[in-house]
């Protein structure tokens, strides 16, 4: 009968085995490290991937990226500073012109409204708009509808979709938007026959809203 001698390793083989062991480790623990140092800037070039997408993706929904809408009830802002001057295409021409522009109705009340065809709350005031040019066409009240960060075929559809017979100017660029400081459309100002802007309407507006700053546009002009 033949006896095999138990396999004893040698103190060497047993260091390269524990060396191959701790290697081992070691790439593990690198490994670890890596993907806790990579993996939120994977997470966040995905994040800044899915956000550019998004930014190209919401002009196909109508509105400029970046350009919010003024939904919720309108608030109220109280400016009483000049308003600046501007010349504008028209869309539909008004007293025998092709352009608008604000100086020549000094010494009339001048409503401006900022709207867009793909924004909603315009859609919901705009007949209430078109009621408040029936009322106070006749009493030195001028609207002038001011659409901007759209196209003029679209402009042209919304008109005559809701009808309407003020003058509507095209802004395509929103060069006076950014000009009269506007945080989103719609938003409403009301020019005092002195120039001066007496009211803002942040959000979308109603005939009864309408009146009421109209008249204060006029008692700020009359007042001493």
């Amino acid at each position: 009968m033949i006896e095999l001698d138990s396999y004893n390793p040698s103190k060497s083989e047993r260091t390269d085995a524990n060396s191959a062991n701790g290697d081992e480790n070691l790439q593990s623990t690198s490994s670890s490290r890596r993907i806790l140092i990579w993996g939120p800037v994977f997470l966040g070039l995905i994040g800044l991937m899915a956000l550019l997408a998004w930014g190209l993706w919401r002009p196909s929904l109508g509105g400029p990226s970046g350009v919010s809408t003024n939904d919720g009830p309108a608030r109220v802002a109280i400016l009483e500073r000049s308003a600046s001057n501007f010349s504008l295409p028209l869309i539909n021409s008004f007293d025998g012109s092709n352009e608008f522009q604000l100086s020549d109705y000094r010494g009339k009340t001048v409503v401006i409204n900022f709207w867009a065809s793909w924004c909603a709350p315009c859609r919901d005031e705009a007949p209430a708009l078109e009621q408040g040019w029936q009322i106070h066409q006749n009493n030195d009240v001028v609207f002038i509808g001011i659409n901007t960060w759209d196209s003029e075929a679209k402009a042209q559809d919304f008109m005559q979709s809701f009808g309407l017979s003020f003058p509507n100017a095209l802004d395509e660029r929103g060069t006076v938007a950014v000009e009269y400081g506007m945080i989103g459309i719609p938003e409403t100002f009301f020019i005092a026959p002195d120039g001066t802007i007496s009211r803002k309407i942040i959000g979308g507006v109603d005939v009864a809203s309408i009146n009421e700053a109209i008249a204060e546009a006029q008692n700020t002009a009359q007042s001493p």
